[in-house]
């Protein structure tokens, strides 16, 4: 039976004195694996004698650098499902009240109780798909990597949510296949974080007003404001690879974080550890994706995209259809995250079971491919798929990247196909050039600044651009004559509340560009990125909730003002396990 506790970060919570290094080990007792949740010191102890589960580390410096990190290692000694189910307990546990305060930011009011009618049918629709995918990983793993790691992920899930709900399994009789099967029944909390970018498609597709409305405060799409900028940039002697999320600012509690997961392909014992063992990558409290997204796999390949959407109704069939079916998109992406050595293997899996939502343009990037100051190769360096429902198209456009010197993405697809299937078009002849691959805003600003590229920090400058009252390509049809939407970072709470805006995206919002994130070929190869948390402010007042012009209430545990300078994640290559909660250094550099 399961075994109620009070877990020890919410104990050192209310001591003011929580823990920052935590481990699950593993003993037998009377014939059956035993757990124990062991806090660790700073210093080498006993403990390292016994074998370990998994163990975490967790550094919160949200006030000093905007970011809190995350390090978690598991060991291939013990069967998977413990290594992901105690991964995920640990993230949760370690991470207790920056995950309350996020959920309780964003999606908590979204659905309270009683549940109206179109929550029903949400509530319904979700644990309909999640037992589609429980069973189908449970039955099909052992044959299929792809439903294999679609398995550890319900299983690192179903750690989250048990350590959440203040849940520790004491005795792995308890730790079975038909425990995993009721996290279809825990769908509003945990499991509801993790679909942020699906949210709004998927009530969408369904036809459910109130909770598009509803949704749409928190909805990573283009319906509710573009939601990220991306850049591939190539210069003589590297390359950088950035993204800056897009996003309400009430989302800006944020974890960098390193996942050492030595997974296997399959659940049969001869199977090989997984390419992509070790992965960083941006995120947020107990979210098992980036969302954002932004990935570095041990692989060498670098994975980014943005969202592109849908605006045709006719594709919403396709996930009306889908709940026994389908497969959320961040659950495919961290699968192919996993399974893929290049970028046409990570295609081919994330295609699968297409669900329609969250729909993006993905670039996938492999670094085993290019080396500083040698010739490009002609093909397999750069990767480009777009999603639509019912569709996942791609190219392989390294043609077009050592032409361009770059690649840029800005929330409209590429693919002739995809853009006029997904209504964009139709877009552009309703709205104009906004909706003009070629020269909406963005597309100019790139075309015109990227060439200042030449090392980190001017990589970091173009990031963070918005000189919205100053840049022609800012300027619209609005009064005031210009928004603060059109630029490679957007600052949307600067835009007038009282102006007048022929686009919604363009008005008064506490929305825009909330990160960057940079790697380049020395810092890939180290599993590492620079990162610069909050609203960008070279040219422009930094973000601050008490001097909105709109008064707001603060979200929970957020700084007031966020004014932060870049930092260097510090995972390092190949430190795991006890090494690596025993080195005690800060995951974070300064820089600049």
């Amino acid at each position: 039976m399961l075994t109620y506790v009070i877990l020890f970060s919410l104990l050192s919570t209310l001591l003011g004195d929580r823990p920052e290094r935590a481990v699950i080990v593993c003993y037998k007792y009377e014939g059956a694996d035993h757990f124990e949740y062991i806090p660790v010191k700073q210093d080498y102890d006993k403990s390292w004698d016994i074998p370990v589960v998994s163990g975490a580390v967790f550094e919160d410096k949200i006030n000093e650098t905007g970011w809190t990190t995350l390090s978690i290692f598991t060991s291939e000694r013990f069967p998977e499902h413990y290594q992901a189910y105690w991964a995920g307990f640990l993230e949760t546990n370690l991470t207790y009240s920056l995950t309350s305060a996020h959920f309780l930011n964003t999606l908590a009011n979204v659905c309270p109780q009683p549940y109206s009618q179109e929550c029903i049918e949400i509530r319904s629709y979700l644990s309909t798909n999640l037992e589609y995918m429980i069973n189908t990983g449970i039955s099909l793993g052992s044959q299929d990597k792809f439903w294999h790691q679609i398995e550890m992920q319900m299983w690192q899930l179903m750690g989250m949510s048990d350590a959440f709900t203040h849940k520790f399994i004491e005795n792995s009789k308890d730790l079975t296949e038909d425990h995993l099967k009721t996290l279809k029944d825990r769908l509003m909390d945990i499991y509801l974080l993790q679909l942020s970018g699906d949210l709004w498609e998927l009530t969408e597709a369904l036809s459910l007003k109130s909770l598009v409305r509803r949704f749409g405060p928190f909805a990573r799409t283009p319906n509710f404001g573009p939601s990220c900028s991306a850049l591939i940039k190539l210069t003589e002697s590297d390359v950088y690879l950035s993204h800056v999320t897009w996003s309400p600012y009430v989302d800006m509690l944020r974890v960098l974080k390193n996942y050492q997961f030595p997974w296997k392909g399959s659940s049969t014992q001869d199977s090989n550890t997984v390419p992509g063992s070790v992965i960083t990558f941006s995120s947020y409290p107990s979210v098992i994706s980036s969302i954002d997204d932004f990935y570095i796999t041990n692989s060498r390949l670098v994975v980014i995209e943005t969202t592109i959407s849908n605006s045709n109704k006719d594709l919403w069939k396709y996930v009306r259809s889908g709940a026994r079916s389908s497969v959320f998109t961040p659950f495919r992406a961290m699968a192919a995250n996993r399974l893929a050595r290049n970028g046409p293997e990570w295609v081919s899996y994330f295609k699968r079971n297409n669900s329609g939502t969250y729909n993006n343009e993905w670039m996938v990037f492999d670094a085993n491919l290019f080396h500083p100051g040698k010739s490009l190769p002609s093909k397999g360096l750069l990767i480009v798929a777009e999603q639509v429902p019912g569709l996942v198209y791609h190219e392989d456009v390294t043609e077009v990247l050592i032409r361009q010197r770059y690649w840029p993405s800005y929330n409209l697809p590429y693919f002739p196909i995809v853009y006029n299937i997904s209504g964009a078009r139709a877009k552009a002849e309703e709205f104009g050039d906004w909706y003009d691959y070629n020269v909406t805003a963005r597309a100019k600003i790139f075309r015109r600044d990227v060439e200042k590229v030449k090392n980190l920090a001017t990589m970091h400058e173009l990031m963070r651009y918005n000189d919205f009252r100053n840049d022609p390509l800012s300027r619209c049809n609005c009064t005031p004559p210009y928004t603060a939407e059109n630029a490679i970072s957007a600052r949307n709470d600067l835009n007038d509340p009282n102006g007048t805006y022929p686009i919604s995206s363009f008005k008064y919002r506490l929305h825009g560009g909330t990160d960057v994130k940079i790697t380049n070929y020395t810092m890939l190869y180290n599993m590492n990125m620079l990162a610069t948390s909050g609203p960008t402010y070279s040219d422009l007042p930094p973000f601050q909730w008490s001097k909105l012009p709109v008064p707001v209430e603060r979200p929970r545990m957020h700084p007031d003002k966020w004014m932060f300078t870049p930092v260097m994640t510090n995972f390092g290559p190949g430190e795991s396990g006890c090494r690596a909660l025993r080195a005690g250094r800060s995951p974070l550099l300064s820089v600049f």
